[in-house]
C-alpha cells in the first residue's frame, strides 16, 4: 500500500471518528446544507445549533444531537392539529385530552403558559415523568394555525425548546 494510500486512509478514519464522536461536527455539516431555519406549513423555524430537522409524515422533528448514541435525544415534534377552522377550540378540553393521553404514558401536569408563535397567540402545559423527574413532555398548540409542538427531553433543555417557539415566525407562502 503506498503512502498516499494510507495517508488517506488515515484521515478517513479521523474523519468518521469526529462525526461520529461530535455531534457539533454533524450538526454543523447539517446546518451548511440545510441552513439555519426550516419551514414547516406556514411556521418558519430556527434551527439551534447541535439541532437538526427532519420531516416525518406530515409532521417535522427538530431533534437535538447527542454525544451518547445509546441515550434519547430531546426532541421537539411538529404536526397538524385535524380539526377545521370553524370547531371551536377550548383550551381547556385540549388539556384535558393531552393530560389524559400523558398520565398514560407515565407524565404528570406541572405547569402552563401562555405562548405568541408570530402574531398568533397559544398555549403551552407541560409534564413531568412520573419515574423519572427529569425528564418533561411540553405541549404546545396554536389553534388559529391547527398546529401543534411537543417537547419530550430533558428538562435541562426545555428552556431551549421554549426559545424555538418563541422564535418561530410565519413564513407568508409564495403566490
Amino acid at each position: 500500500m503506498s503512502p498516499k494510500t494510507k495517508w488517506k486512509i488515515g484521515v478517513a478514519i479521523v474523519l468518521l471518528t469526529l462525526a461520529i464522536l461530535l455531534p457539533e461536527v454533524v450538526s454543523a455539516g447539517w446546518h451548511i446544507v440545510h441552513g439555519r431555519t426550516v419551514v414547516f406549513r406556514s411556521w418558519k423555524v430556527t434551527v439551534p445549533f447541535e439541532w437538526y430537522a427532519v420531516r416525518r409524515g406530515e409532521g417535522m422533528s427538530v431533534v437535538r444531537m447527542s454525544r451518547l448514541s445509546w441515550q434519547d435525544n430531546p426532541e421537539a415534534t411538529f404536526l397538524p392539529v385535524h380539526f377545521s377552522k370553524a370547531y371551536p377550540f377550548n383550551y381547556d378540553t385540549f388539556a384535558g385530552v393531552q393530560a389524559k393521553l400523558l398520565r398514560a404514558r407515565g407524565y404528570t401536569p406541572s405547569g402552563q403558559e401562555e405562548i405568541r408563535i408570530g402574531n398568533q397567540g397559544g398555549r403551552c402545559w407541560t409534564f413531568t415523568s412520573t419515574t423519572q423527574r427529569d425528564q418533561q413532555w411540553i405541549s404546545c398548540v396554536a389553534p388559529k394555525d391547527l398546529t401543534s409542538v411537543d417537547y419530550k427531553g430533558p428538562s435541562a433543555y426545555a428552556s431551549e425548546f421554549l426559545s424555538v417557539v418563541a422564535n418561530i415566525r410565519h413564513e407568508t407562502p409564495a403566490r
